[in-house]
């Protein structure tokens, strides 16, 4: 039988982040100002059109710090909930307070195409890290200075929540369905766990995606490799840079 995890949120863990570090001897100086990007959809052009540090932080991923902003960049560390969790911890416990969440997400709505830029409003907790860190309910949220900003600093965006979901191929229409009804923008797999960490936390944080598939009609309509996305991103990093100077 599983241990009633309820109120797990409330409990001590046993192995902290500042743990994993001391271990690693990881002692990174990093900005207060952190955009993490699970996949490489921005990797290129930071490295080739920025000048950063590249360092590594015991775990998976790259981490960028850009040498004209106080920001840095953290990717590769792969997708999913459990994930962003981990990164954001050893973060957190190096210094860093801010965070905005991009990447690609699936649109949910017909309305919504390729290379459109959603700034999320709030996460649909479907998934199992989200509870270890705040007490149970539907949602997550980002923080409400953080992503004002962000909103305000895009010419032309979508604004709205996002479905979070464990199961990259369990996303079926029965589910689709209900999301559309609650007006869900998007679906993506990081959104809510990132949210409650930083709650957790007492950090900021705030999300926005490109549209970079569709589930809308309860099928797959894949548009990766689109020209509107690439623009998107490098629209979405030029702006949460901006919104950090």
């Amino acid at each position: 039988m599983l241990f009633n995890k309820e109120n797990k949120y409330k409990e001590r863990p046993v192995l902290a982040a500042a743990d994993f570090l001391t271990r690693t001897k990881t002692f990174l100086e990093l900005p207060e100002n952190m955009i993490l990007c699970p996949v490489a959809a921005l990797t290129k052009t930071v490295a080739n059109n920025y000048k950063t540090k590249r360092a590594k932080l015991g775990v998976e991923g790259d981490v960028y710090t850009f040498e004209k902003y106080n920001c840095a960049f953290m990717t590769g560390f792969g997708m999913g909930a459990p994930n962003i969790a981990m990164v954001m911890e050893i973060l957190i416990a190096l210094g860093v307070k801010n965070f905005v969440l991009t990447g690609f997400a699936g649109a949910l709505q017909k309305d919504l195409n390729a290379g459109d830029i959603v700034v999320c409003s709030s996460a649909l907790r479907d998934e199992g890290v989200s509870s270890s860190y705040i007490a149970p309910s539907d949602f997550s949220y980002p923080d409400e200075n953080l992503t004002g900003r962000l909103k305000a600093a895009f010419k032309t965006c979508k604004y709205g929540p996002t479905w979070t979901t464990d199961v990259l191929f369990r996303e079926t229409a029965a589910e689709i369905l209900h999301c559309q009804k609650q007006k869900i923008l998007t679906v993506e797999m990081e959104a809510a766990a990132a949210f409650a960490v930083s709650a957790r936390y007492k950090t900021q944080c705030a999300a926005v995606f490109a549209v970079s598939d569709s589930l809308a009609d309860c099928k797959w309509e894949p548009c990766f490799g689109h020209p509107a996305i690439d623009a998107a991103m490098r629209e979405i990093l030029k702006t949460i840079l901006t919104v950090f100077r």
